[in-house]
């Protein structure tokens, strides 16, 4: 199971640099027929029948000074124990099938092993996959059904409901780089309206990617222990294997960075919008803290500091939550 991924740094800059062209009919056409709200089995049949991405991807550069991101060996060794690809170019629509993908694989899992979810949770991440498969296509979206998983099966296969999730959650840290280059990019043209639309749909998607964390986890401790954090430490990855090595969660931060400024600087009508998208991401992190948690986090040390602070993983979170959330605070 694998994902093909842009680089972070081939991202749209604004939204209206999204839609795909003609020359792109697999997925435009998908999405087209997705935009008219078929029936759950009817739109995974769909999404199943969506053509594998042309061979031949094309290699990614390897560093982007202008937005400090290196895509290093260890970046390379995080995205290969995922299954993750990475594209140099947006070329043949390779936004939108990562969207369609990443959906189709949540829908596999979800529908298949269940969920514990509560069905805001579940249809918020629908939702916001939806809605940004359309955006990415130029075609509007009507209101449509969220396809209803059944409650967990306990035989899941926690290997891969691990990768299913994290596909999930790459594609919309993706979705939510984009909505903020493009909320960066309207305040620089002074279009209150379209800073607004991408400050909500980045808060949007956060809270999907909230939801995302809780489902990519739903196994036993004694399931992670036993088989899934093995496979993320020696000899099968480098010591030191973290999501912090996620290169679309390192080129996030740093956007957060650039736009702290801007930020800072909402005019009074934004306010609300800015609270909200920083409380969003505070959700985030505390469903990340919830996973850690039950897998032994408040008390044992994470992959990454098992042999340096000795911290909890739940106290690192704790305080990567604080500085984040202060970066995109109004203080």
């Amino acid at each position: 199971m694998s994902l093909v991924l842009l680089q972070p740094t081939r991202l749209p800059l604004r939204d209206r640099d999204l839609p795909v062209t003609q020359g792109s009919p697999a997925p435009l056409l998908l999405a087209r027929r997705m935009a008219a709200g078929p029936a759950a089995t009817d739109l995974l049949d769909r999404l199943r029948a969506l053509p594998s991405p042309p061979s031949g991807t094309e290699q990614p550069e390897a560093a982007d000074k202008a937005r400090s991101y290196v895509y290093d060996d260890r970046l390379r060794e995080y995205d290969a124990y995922f299954g993750v690809v990475r594209a140099g170019r947006h070329t043949d629509g390779v936004f939108a099938r990562s969207l369609l993908i990443a959906y189709r694989s949540l829908l596999e899992e979800g529908l298949g092993a269940g969920t514990r979810l509560s069905w805001a949770d579940w249809s918020s991440l629908c939702s916001a996959l939806r809605t940004m498969i359309c955006l990415s296509t130029g075609v509007d979206a009507r209101p449509a059904a969220v396809p209803e998983p059944p409650l967990l099966r306990w035989h899941l296969d926690p290997l891969r409901r691990w990768r299913v999730g994290h596909h999930v959650f790459f594609a919309l840290t993706q979705c939510v780089i984009v909505a903020l280059q493009s909320f960066q990019s309207a305040l620089e043209e002074a279009d209150m309206a379209a800073a607004r639309r991408n400050l909500r749909l980045a808060t949007r998607l956060l809270q999907a990617s909230a939801a995302a964390f809780v489902f990519t986890a739903e196994f036993s401790a004694n399931q992670y222990h036993g088989g899934v954090r093995q496979s993320m430490e020696a000899p099968f990855v480098t010591d030191g294997f973290s999501g912090l090595l996620s290169p679309d969660h390192q080129y996030l931060v740093r956007l957060f960075a650039r736009l702290r400024p801007a930020l800072r600087g909402l005019p009074a009508e934004l306010a609300a919008d800015h609270r909200a998208f920083a409380r969003a991401l505070g959700t985030v992190y505390d469903s990340h803290k919830y996973v850690c948690r039950r897998f032994g986090g408040d008390t044992g040390p994470s992959l990454r500091t098992s042999d340096t602070t000795g911290l909890p993983a739940v106290s690192v979170l704790h305080a990567l939550k604080l500085a984040r959330t202060r970066i995109v605070g109004r203080t």
